[in-house]
């Protein structure tokens, strides 16, 4: 007979989701802003061309500078407000495309076409500043907002935090740039919320209902596992010694080693997902950007290194192909499944309250961070905490 799932005061009370509260609001989201978030794959942002982006409801326009580095302004010419990222990138600066206004990399206004040739003599120079030595200040026509950019890993990131530091350093792709592993991304836009997301690529449930065949099939067992909450993260870590994955699982380990399987969440938006047998496996790691309260961009990293048995036609990048197929098909059903959930999120009032089991005792624990970040982040957080929980698939 099958012990029952222990229902937990703590996970059963109605607690609110809080994506559906502004979290996504750069005004009103407190300390979630204060990280480094994912803008483009390396590759998206070219020389020479503008790039669109929404964080926190607020338009950003990326382009490269003269050097090649990545910049990131407020989408919004100052003049009448019309969108940068549909005007032209030249030099390094980015013209507007409704009075040719022209913003260096910093923000500042360079050029204003209308007032013909004498305007070098009122107007910054960012150029000429350089050569001479001089600090760059803003013209009196003003200075947009400029958000610190970083890239890394392939990836560009930005923060929107204002003046004071990130809470941490941009998160390291898995095995980048390691030997013997590929890694290649994929881009998502998700009908969701940042919380909704994390929380639904760390469960295994819902692998049965949403991926049926494709990841996992029925195997009417329990599951025990440990959850552990501590540094601004939640681990989950599954104690089965004979767990298997279908689909591609078969192809990553085609001598049926132990499987171990960890799940981890990091503030305010990461998870990274482990399936690894020995010194081979694959690597889940998806990095979410916020757009609106439900609307989010997602930057999965899928890392994979193939053990020496499986066949060399399938080794490495000649096995991409399928990977990169295989891979977006099962995004693709969570991507159906978290707009079925949005919206019952909208229906009206009630929206966004959930009840939970122990099955849930991980999402409460992601919910705590991001609940204590959206009310500012102040103290150490959510104390640490490790406990054991068990499910049924």
């Amino acid at each position: 007979m099958r012990p029952p799932l222990r229902l937990h005061s703590r996970d059963t009370s109605p607690t609110p989701n809080v994506d559906l509260e502004a979290e996504a609001d750069l005004t009103r989201c407190g300390a979630l802003k204060d990280f480094w978030y994912v803008a483009c794959l390396s590759t998206e942002l070219k020389p020479g061309e503008p790039l669109a982006r929404t964080l926190f409801g607020t338009g950003v326009v990326l382009f490269r500078d003269v050097h090649g580095q990545p910049t990131a302004l407020r989408d919004r010419c100052l003049h009448r407000n019309a969108r940068l990222s549909r005007g032209a990138v030249f030099n390094g600066r980015i013209g507007c495309p409704y009075h040719g206004w022209v913003y260096d990399a910093s923000g500042a206004v360079v050029e204003v076409p209308s007032l013909g040739p004498s305007q070098r003599s009122e107007l910054l120079d960012a150029d000429a500043c350089a050569r001479e030595g001089l600090a760059t200040a803003p013209c009196a026509l003003g200075r947009l907002t400029r958000f610190p950019t970083l890239e890394q890993d392939g990836l560009v990131f930005v923060y929107m935090g204002g003046a004071e530091p990130a809470r941490s350093a941009p998160f390291r792709v898995p095995y980048w740039d390691q030997e013997g592993w590929t890694v290649y991304f994929m881009v998502t836009r998700f009908p969701n919320g940042v919380t909704n997301l994390v929380e639904n690529f760390m469960d295994v449930p819902h692998t049965l209902f949403v991926h049926p065949g494709w990841f996992r099939r029925p195997a009417s067992k329990r599951v025990p596992a440990t959850v552990r909450r501590t540094a601004g993260s939640v681990l989950v870590t599954y104690k089965q010694a004979q767990d298997t994955v279908t689909g591609l699982g078969r192809l990553f380990n085609p001598r049926g080693l132990p499987l171990l399987h960890t799940d981890k969440f990091y503030v305010p938006n990461v998870t990274r997902v482990d399936y690894l047998w020995g010194e081979h496996g694959f690597v889940i790691n998806s990095q979410c950007t916020p757009i609106g309260p439900t609307d989010s961009l997602v930057y999965t990293a899928i890392s994979y290194r193939l053990p020496v048995d499986v066949p060399g036609a399938l080794v490495g990048r000649a096995m991409m192909p399928l990977v990169r197929w295989y891979t977006r098909q099962v995004i693709q059903q969570d991507v159906v499944i978290m707009d079925i959930q949005r919206e019952a999120l909208l229906d009206g009032p009630g929206g966004g309250v959930y009840s939970g089991t122990e099955a849930d005792l991980h999402h409460a624990d992601i919910e705590a961070y991001r609940r204590w970040l959206r009310e500012g982040g102040l103290g150490s957080g959510p104390e640490d905490a490790e406990r054991d929980m068990a499910f049924w698939i």
